[in-house]
């Protein structure tokens, strides 16, 4: 996209976009991504490009250049929108469409989530434009933001880690009342996180993991073994190791993190090389939270993401437990 160029106003761009344009743009995606060859990809962005058969109403005198499916998402429809504005400046937007309240619930996470982050690390994650919902299908829901040209591989650690560390620190202080939670829910994946207001990080932990177990057993079935060993965590090793974080003159504060980071949430700008974050599903925790991913083998991280973070945000006394809460936060 091209740079300094003002994102113009959510409802200017919006305005009459039906979510009929939108299927027509994001139709041929899930084909995209799952498409081997180039020329399966072509024929789903050439399909993309009927989008702008109804065109919305953009600001004064700029137009729909082309519109593109784009990208590749488990739970949503995505496509890359392209503008010429009045003045000849190009600018692109990053376009998701999700269907029903669970995609309402995950769009709405995601805004809200993107537009607090941003505002502590205004380089870490694409702009965020909009939020909202189809007039002419209430069903139907976007998320819009800048779109930001990226390389899929994983950042360089210490730049990334530099970048993380910076926003949680700047965010210190900003928690409404110095609580735990986030004013919405957000979700990882399609399962939606309880972000209500805690005064104690032990109180969050505890209830949003025991929320998520149950979701699992929803799915998977209940787990006699699994039973057998959450008692004796919940009532020994949660408070041993996350207790002593709020005792004292190094007590913690609440720090506002990414919430989901593992390498298809992080990339590389084109050309600059420099990290960028991005699917959002915020809430205000202890900031070494953010750093379980790190230590899961699928999530292709590692432990020099470790040792990067904290040259830039120092360990949480006790210092001691640093693995072990690393390893509770990985679960």
């Amino acid at each position: 996209m091209s740079g300094g160029v003002g994102l113009p106003a959510p409802k200017a761009l919006l305005k009459g976009f039906s979510v009929e344009d939108v299927d027509k743009v994001v139709k041929s995606s899930e084909s995209a991504v799952m498409a081997r060859g180039r020329c399966r990809q072509q024929q789903a962005a050439a399909a993309a490009r009927v989008a702008v058969d109804s065109k919305p109403e953009l600001p004064e005198g700029a137009r729909i250049a082309s519109a593109n499916a784009h990208g590749a998402s488990f739970w949503t429809q995505t496509a890359r929108l392209d503008v010429i504005l009045s003045d000849g400046n190009e600018i692109a937007y990053f376009l998701k469409v999700a269907k029903g309240e669970i995609g309402k619930g995950m769009l709405t996470g995601e805004y809200e989530s993107a537009k607090l982050l941003h505002s502590f690390s205004p380089n870490g994650l694409p702009k965020p434009v909009a939020f909202g919902t189809y007039a002419s299908e209430p069903n139907s829901h976007f998320y819009l933001c800048a779109f930001i040209d990226m390389a899929l591989r994983i950042p360089d650690p210490a730049k990334f880690c530099a970048i993380l560390a910076e926003m949680h620190q700047n965010s210190i202080g900003h928690s409404p009342e110095g609580k735990y939670g986030f004013h919405v829910s957000t979700y990882q994946g399609n399962m939606p996180q309880n972000n209500g207001w805690t005064d104690t990080w032990e109180e969050y932990y505890v209830r949003g993991l025991k929320d998520f177990i149950k979701q699992e057993q929803a799915v998977q079935g209940r787990s006699d073994e699994l039973e057998e060993l959450l008692v004796p965590f919940f009532e020994k090793v949660v408070p041993r190791l996350l207790r002593p974080l709020e005792w004292g003159e190094t007590k913690i504060k609440p720090c506002l993190l990414h919430g989901d980071i593992w390498y298809g949430n992080i990339a590389e700008r084109t050309g600059t090389d420099e990290p960028i974050m991005f699917d959002p599903a915020a809430f205000w925790a202890h900031n070494e939270y953010e750093l379980g991913s790190f230590r899961v083998p699928r999530y292709r991280l590692g432990r020099q993401w470790l040792k990067e973070y904290h040259k830039h945000f120092p360990v949480s006394e006790p210092q001691e437990d640093v693995d072990d809460r690393n390893l509770i936060y990985s679960m």
